[in-house]
């Protein structure tokens, strides 16, 4: 019958070793080196990191006798041990090898386990580990769920550390805070407004139950000074005067499906290219200004379906790539891309029929404060 090896006493054995080898007695350490068994399981413990049960079964020996063993080499100096959940890992610490008789010993059972067949015997024990793991997923494993994971947060927050600008993100128009599941792991400090306080109600409870702490929620218009305050805190600094440009900006201001609420398009385009960071100036003769904060603007391209503006209170019917690019250029954009976006990627919500797109453009150097 094949031994458990993760099931085993984990108390016999500690997760460090209790001395230097160095400060044991010559005379102690041969005799704690002279039984095969020991030298067999330093050799193994040498090529690899395995528990206590699986040096059972390549050894031939009972758990609780190779449990003995190993406390004895970890008391020692010799072995190392840490543990997991129910298992016990042991393996040779690399200081103990400085010894010459240790060393000699490793090399010894090394070669014991080489010339019987149990050196070549690990990759087997540790192809069982994940044996039932193997067995779960070729069987399917989960069922497939529909729409992000719940785990989207952690994902996105591995990758933040590859973004260069992530200090401040701005969600205009807000709702019932979707995005900012998206945007909350990534940034160090994200600023979301909403016109509506229902909305922002929706949002709140949102960060609540995902544990969104570096969000501030803002009542009020894109262009208002609540809006401009609340970027000012999240940059360290003073709230301009009024009619005055901020200080700094944030490095993404998002707008996702927003400008077709808006009274003026135009308007409200300026007013979100105001809120990003501006260019660089540029230095000596050089005419290259660095890249100003980025503006992501989905929305609807035109369409003929005035339903929305019952349902979902829309003005605009959407916007063609043409007219969408002029806005963002006259609003001080540059390098503007603009993309469909896959229909699948749209949600279950009224407007999936519709054809979105998403621009997104970078602020070149300031141009002013927003006059409307």
């Amino acid at each position: 019958m094949r031994i458990d090896a993760y099931s085993l006493p984990v108390a016999t054995v500690m997760e460090s070793p209790a001395q230097p080898v160095e400060a044991i007695a010559r005379c102690e350490l041969y005799r704690l080196l002279a039984d095969p068994v020991r030298v067999r399981l330093l050799g193994l413990a040498a090529a690899e990191e395995l528990a206590v049960g699986e040096l059972a079964e390549l050894l031939r020996e009972g758990q609780p006798k190779i449990s003995r063993h190993a406390a004895a080499l970890r008391e020692a100096g010799i072995l190392l041990a840490r543990r997991q959940g129910t298992w016990t890992l042991l393996r040779l610490d690399p200081r103990a090898t400085t010894d010459p008789v240790v060393d000699d010993a490793v090399r010894a059972g090394q070669r014991a386990c080489a010339a019987d067949g149990t050196l070549a015997r690990i990759e087997e024990v540790l192809a069982a580990r994940d044996a039932e793991t193997r067995e779960f997923f070729a069987r399917g494993g989960r069922p497939l769920r529909s729409g992000p994971p719940s785990e989207l947060a952690a994902y996105l927050a591995a990758l933040a550390p590859l973004l260069p600008h992530r200090r401040l993100a701005v969600d205009a128009g807000t709702g019932d805070g979707a995005l900012l599941e998206v945007l909350s792991p990534v940034f160090d400090r994200v600023v979301a407004l909403d016109r509506a306080s229902a909305q922002l109600q929706l949002a709140a409870e949102r960060m609540r139950r995902r544990s969104l702490e570096n969000v501030e929620l803002v009542c009020g218009e894109i262009d208002g000074s609540e809006v401009i305050r609340a970027v000012a805190r999240a940059l360290g600094g003073d709230p301009p005067e009024a009619g005055e440009p901020l200080s700094g900006g944030a490095d993404v201001v998002f707008a996702a499906r927003v400008l077709h609420h808006a009274p003026q398009p135009a308007r409200a385009m300026r007013a979100l290219v105001e809120l990003a960071r501006p260019a660089a100036p540029p230095h000596g003769d050089d005419a290259l200004r660095a890249r100003g904060g980025a503006v992501c603007v989905l929305d609807y391209e035109a369409h003929n379906d005035p339903t929305l503006r019952e349902q979902e209170a829309d003005i605009w019917l959407g916007f063609t790539p043409a007219d969408l690019r002029r806005l963002a250029e006259e609003a001080g954009l540059c390098g503007i891309e603009i993309r469909r976006l896959p229909s699948a990627w749209q949600g279950e919500g009224p407007d999936r029929h519709l054809v979105w797109q998403l621009l997104v453009g970078w602020r070149g150097a300031r141009t002013g404060a927003f006059t409307g």
